[in-house]
């Protein structure tokens, strides 16, 4: 039988009462070690944090109980810290969004996982429970009973689908099941999936965390401390700590989270409509738009009232054909054809390359930080040449 529910008032809002903008840069404040390397006075004056390689620490001194990385380390904690006040629960760190499914999993132990659509990488750690672990896999709607997980990816890949994950809460709580929220499309501020009600939240940090295309890492977020307690003893023995170079670069990220966030969220929104307008995309083949902003989005109600922070950087478009939705992506300028997303330049993907479930017409864009003038610009010129 699962413990207790954590009650949702328990949740720590953000560090000291700041905004989750001021949490992102001071909120590993605390951390900072007395009697660091370079004997304190380094480590402590330095106001961008540096980066700690060391994988074993000496023995006589075990400064804030530091041992041996795999199971802890200076740079990795820092970026925990931040990531506990932001989420409102206890942060630990992967070496990718999969290690932290996967580790997830674990930890539970489900009978049965409930699951929907929505990243194919995770279906394929469900049934890797199936396989070894006799793990059920059943429809996210489906009955479920003690000891079940209920699996909510929330904007779901790749068509922006929101979940009600309040709902999803109370079932759970009732029936004696765990809720795990994969909200990596939806990090704060746009979302803050445990306050609704879920017992862990999962991001491939990879993703709006890291921001910048450059560090692979997951993390889970247990609303109780105790599960996040044990979820680090797991992770030693698994083995599946993020390197001191990607927990220092996503420290770097997590500074600028914030404002890259928002600035993708409106730039994806003003983006989203043009391309639904029909003096815009839909007047250069643009069949359908997929965000959550939209009033046509199956979505739109429940992201409205759940995502207060804005709808993110990731849409989707249908083109009349296959053959121009796998031209497309060729002849932009300024998007970037490849996988993932969340990173400071837009990105745009021919979908049904990595998942056979979605339709061949189908594209898949992560919005960047550039200029919302020329990325409409030079979409516009592409839809023009392979309409």
């Amino acid at each position: 039988a699962r413990p207790p529910r954590v009650a949702a008032r328990a949740v720590r809002l953000c560090h000291k009462g700041y905004a989750p903008e001021t949490v992102s840069i001071h909120g590993d404040s605390s951390c900072i070690p007395s009697g660091a390397e370079g004997g304190g006075g380094v480590y402590e004056n330095s106001v961008a944090p540096p980066i700690s390689t060391s994988t074993t620490y000496l023995a006589d001194v075990h400064v804030d109980g530091y041992v041996y990385g795999r199971d802890t380390a200076p740079t990795r904690t820092r970026c925990e810290k931040i990531i506990s006040e932001l989420e409102g629960g206890s942060a630990v760190l992967y070496s990718s969004g999969l290690a932290a499914t996967f580790a997830t999993l674990f930890h539970l132990n489900p009978k049965r996982i409930a699951i929907r659509g929505g990243y194919h990488g995770t279906h394929n750690v469900a049934k890797l429970f199936h396989e070894k672990l006799n793990a059920g896999i059943i429809d996210l709607d489906d009955p479920i009973g003690p000891g079940d997980v209920i699996w909510v990816e929330t904007p779901r890949n790749p068509m922006c689908e929101v979940y009600d994950i309040e709902m999803y809460a109370q079932t759970a709580s009732s029936k004696g099941a765990y809720l795990v929220v994969d909200a990596t499309m939806a990090p704060p501020p746009l979302q803050f999936a445990l306050r609704l009600g879920a017992d862990i939240v999962v991001h491939s940090a990879t993703k709006y965390y890291a921001g910048h295309s450059d560090a692979l890492c997951g993390v889970a977020v247990a609303r109780d401390p105790n599960v996040g307690q044990k979820l680090l003893s797991e992770r030693s023995s698994l083995g599946s700590p993020p390197g001191n170079l990607e927990s220092w670069l996503l420290l770097r990220s997590l500074r600028t989270l914030h404002i890259r966030v928002k600035r993708q969220t409106e730039t994806a929104q003003k983006f989203a409509e043009w391309l639904d307008s029909k003096e815009g995309g839909r007047a250069h083949g643009v069949l359908k738009v997929y965000y959550p902003s939209l009033a046509s989005h199956p979505s739109h109600e429940v992201a409205s009232r759940q995502m207060k922070g804005g709808y993110g950087g990731v849409l989707s478009i249908e083109l009349e054909s296959e053959r121009a939705a796998k031209s497309l992506p060729g002849v932009l300028n300024l998007m970037r054809d490849a996988t993932s997303l969340g990173g400071v330049e837009s990105l745009i993907e021919w979908r049904r390359k990595y998942d056979d479930q979605v339709p061949p017409e189908l594209l898949r864009i992560s919005v960047g930080l550039e200029d919302v003038n020329d990325l409409i610009a030079d979409f516009k010129s592409a839809l023009i040449k392979v309409k």
